[in-house]
């Protein structure tokens, strides 16, 4: 064992500091036993004991050295901070100073039964919300059919007159179009439509009906498609207007509920045009 003595001792000729060497190695006392024995400050103490290896039993073991290896076990596993943390029994800081140089593999198993749990929980959160909405949904939607009640010939030239000048063909000063021409998807406009001019004497077989849609779909099941929910003469449909698929543009009108627009075209209709505008003169007029 090395015991040289140190110049700031050899000048002071303090006579503790050969006990405290001695002490240090037999019986092997601690720092602060030898602090308390002598009354010295550390500062002393260490200079008095430099080259003196410490006693092997107050070489303290790291306690954490067993969560640090069972944590990197864990993020090479696919783990996550948080749950590593929580796992092993430690602060989330910590945790992330021990593994913070293993990135996260998001393909390993743990990570994506994590992905699997979390998309699970969220889709039963938001049945719930759905089921809620669907409910309530529902309910106004009785709730108004029960409000309005009854519906009368004025509400029928109201709402056909509404949803035409919405979504049909009018008359421009540039461009004159004296006569109705209605298109869209949606079936109960449609409906509608053909309820308001049958309230004015056009009967559906005495309309012409045209499909319009993309060249990637069945243009002859979706007319036959149209004139069954709508009771209308399948062979009044015109040749369908074809439209080019464009690939560049991510379209979502696909599939089996896709049957493109249908265009109602009503021949001699310019009086029946005019009443149209001339409800909506009256709403602006009297709003």
């Amino acid at each position: 064992m090395t015991t040289e003595m140190g110049s700031g001792d050899l000048m002071n000729g303090d006579p503790r500091r050969e006990e405290a060497r001695r002490l240090r190695v037999d019986p092997g006392m601690s720092l602060s036993e030898l602090m308390r024995h002598f009354g010295v400050g550390s500062a002393t103490l260490t200079d008095w004991l430099r080259g003196i290896e410490p006693p092997e039993w107050t070489r303290r073991p790291n306690a954490k050295d067993h969560l640090r290896r069972k944590a990197v076990e864990l993020r090479q596993q696919g783990w996550s901070v948080p749950d590593l943390a929580a796992e092993i029994g430690v602060a989330k800081s910590t945790a992330w100073s021990w593994v913070r140089h293993i990135p996260l593999d998001s393909d390993a198993e743990r990570a994506r039964q994590k992905q699997e749990h979390a998309a699970l929980m969220n889709a039963r959160r938001w049945d719930a919300l759905r089921a809620e909405r669907d409910r309530r949904e529902s309910e106004e939607r009785a709730r108004a059919v029960t409000d309005l009640g009854e519906i009368t010939e004025r509400d029928i030239l109201l709402g056909g007159a509404l949803v035409y000048i919405c979504e049909g063909a009018k008359s421009k000063p540039w461009r004159r179009l004296d006569r109705l021409k209605f298109i869209n998807n949606d079936l109960r406009l449609h409906r509608l439509f053909l309820r308001f001019l049958a309230a004015h004497g056009r009967a559906a077989d005495s309309l012409r009906y045209r499909v319009h849609i993309h060249e990637t779909a069945d243009a002859e099941a979706a007319g036959d498609w149209w004139a069954e929910r709508l009771s209308v003469p399948r062979d009044q449909f015109e040749r369908p207007t074809i439209k080019r698929h464009n690939p560049a543009t991510k379209r979502i009108n696909v599939g089996d509920d896709y049957h493109g627009c249908l265009c109602i075209t009503v021949p001699r209709s310019r009086e029946l045009y005019w009443r149209v505008e001339g409800v909506m003169d009256a709403l602006e007029s009297r709003g």
